[in-house]
């Protein structure tokens, strides 16, 4: 979620919390973006840089996260396919 700056959601979000890095400003839309991508001149324009995870990462996050909680509530366990099952051996 973005947040645009202003927005009366900008310091109250209480599911996601709004961490500075998640508020942007509007630009507006210049002539030659305005006919390249067929929009009005002078619309609303966001631009924002994403980094995306790739798959990997997200797994190898997701079966870290999943071992440290089973341990911290006592639990031996073992993944498969990235799902904590108990570990019986």
């Amino acid at each position: 979620t973005l947040f645009i700056r202003g927005d009366k959601y900008e310091t109250s979000d209480v599911v996601f919390g709004v961490k500075s890095s998640l508020i942007v400003d509007l630009g507006r839309v210049d002539g030659e973006t305005a006919a390249k991508y067929g929009v009005p001149e002078g619309a609303l324009l966001l631009k924002q840089d994403f980094v995306l995870a790739s798959t990997r990462e997200t797994d190898d996050l997701r079966d870290k996260n999943a071992m440290e909680a089973m341990a911290k509530l006592g639990l031996k366990t073992r993944l498969v396919d990235h799902l904590p099952v108990p570990d019986l051996d």
